[in-house]
């Protein structure tokens, strides 16, 4: 984990150079974070219409429907302008730089400026997630909280020997030695796979704590499929964050 932290943070050094870009690349970050919860948030508007539709008018239903699509709209918008206007925020931040890279390194820059955000939006919203399933339930959320952190950390251990060995291909590069592009791929694939792997079997203990919670009634039937939504979304942003890394290392030790 300690890994983790270091190379994201001499990354973000490196790339931004200056704090103006830096609090641009943080509030794209946050952003990133708060449609993550937006997407709980409608999941939990929604199973509130669903469970309680009885109770409600004609136009009351008219209203909340209307709500929940526009609330929905938004969320895919602004993930769709966050994501386009990085570019003009990476172009504009590279410009600024007083460090000039070679023209081959030109392409590891940006992957590696991708990368970065990519990570840092998917810890963001590991927290903000784990936050709400702890205001949802503590007793999960502390479980959940635990089981993040073992499956980061393992990741991160296989995240410093990719770096490793991501190292020797380019020292291998500079020598002329030839390294077997499948090598390469195989190499990299098989490391953010294994981080999947991983997190999917964290997941399932998740899962089943949470049937668990149900069964005994200490989480209600609306917070119980929240919840679970919330899970899938926590191990798509697990699974994406293993192999990020993977290709973050890449991106990282080429661009050196």
């Amino acid at each position: 984990m300690r890994t983790i932290f270091l190379q994201l943070k001499a990354s973000m050094l490196q790339l931004f150079p200056t704090t103006r870009f830096r609090l641009i690349l943080v509030v794209l970050v946050l952003t990133g974070a708060f449609i993550s919860v937006s997407e709980l948030a409608v999941a939990k508007f929604f199973m509130q219409i669903i469970l309680h539709e009885d109770e409600l008018s004609r136009n009351e239903i008219i209203l909340f429907v209307g709500a929940f699509f526009l609330f929905l709209g938004g969320t895919r918008a602004g993930h769709y302008f966050q994501r386009i206007y990085r570019i003009n925020v990476f172009d504009r931040a590279f410009k600024a730089s007083e460090k000039k890279i070679l023209r081959r390194n030109e392409n590891w820059r940006w992957s590696q400026a991708f990368e970065l955000t990519s990570l840092l939006t998917n810890f963001m919203q590991m927290g903000v997630i784990i936050l709400f399933s702890t205001i949802l339930n503590w007793k999960f959320g502390l479980l959940n909280i635990v089981v993040v952190a073992s499956v980061i950390q393992i990741i991160g251990r296989i995240f410093a020997r990719q770096l490793k060995s991501q190292r020797g291909f380019v020292k291998a590069r500079r020598r002329k030695e030839r390294v077997l592009s499948s090598t390469k791929v195989r190499t990299r694939i098989r490391s953010g796979e294994n981080g999947i792997l991983i997190s999917g079997l964290a997941m399932l203990i998740l899962f089943g704590a949470l049937i668990a919670l149900s069964f005994t009634g200490e989480i209600s039937t609306s917070n119980t499929v929240v919840l679970f939504f919330g899970l899938r979304m926590q191990n798509s942003g697990l699974s994406n964050i293993s192999r990020s890394l993977m290709k973050f290392a890449r991106a990282r030790t080429h661009s050196e």
